[in-house]
């Protein structure tokens, strides 16, 4: 008598959402699955045999990856983090200007044009002002750990040269200034020549 014996994966969905695919390149949905496997015998599942390794579907070229897939933020995730990196670090430009009315209203209106220009049409000077306000340290330095990760060295230094042309709209970076924008270069993982080299020519 022939047996025809076989180990079988038996897959169940366990959730879903929205992840960058490596392999279409773009945002997508997703199915996320678990398995058991369980022993065959004529074509019918019957011993447990224990889990399967969990995966990640994508909708739309149904390939398969390992679930770590999901630590990559989409494209929408980056647009907002990049957005509240420039926003936040602007703020920190502002809250720390001297209070020279000339030098406070040209400062304010270079980090509204900047953070307007990073995404958020609607953003004015109230909105900054509410900013200022309750703005704190902790935040930006954030803002930033959550970007890093995942800007190449170019957009890291375009981030420091943002916050740059805004400090220099009162003129010249003041002493305050440059702390802010070189502990911005630490959080962002730029050394001191680099940052040196993107205040030279913001």
């Amino acid at each position: 008598m022939f047996f025809v014996v076989g180990i079988r994966t038996i897959r169940s969905a366990i959730g879903d959402g929205e992840f960058h695919c490596p392999a279409c390149g773009g945002d997508r949905r997703f199915r996320k699955g678990g398995g058991r496997r369980r022993l065959v015998l004529f074509g019918v599942a019957l011993i447990p045999l224990g889990r399967a390794g969990s995966g990640v579907e994508c909708a739309v070229c149904c390939t398969r990856h390992d679930v770590a897939v999901l630590e990559t933020p989409t494209a929408r995730a980056l647009t907002l983090l990049l957005r509240e990196a420039v926003r936040t670090l602007v703020v920190a430009v502002v809250a720390a200007v001297d209070d020279e009315p000339q030098e406070v209203d040209a400062v304010r209106a270079a980090a509204v044009e900047a953070v307007r220009a990073a995404g958020m049409p609607s953003y004015d000077a109230c909105a900054l002002a509410v900013d200022v306000g309750a703005h704190l340290p902790q935040d930006t330095a954030w803002a930033l750990a959550e970007i890093a990760p995942h800007l190449a060295v170019a957009g890291r230094e375009h981030l420091v040269g943002v916050a740059a042309r805004v400090a220099l709209a009162c003129g010249a970076y003041d002493p305050a200034h440059r702390v802010i924008l070189y502990h911005a270069g630490d959080q962002l993982g730029l050394g001191r020549a680099r940052v040196d080299h993107v205040l030279a020519g913001p």
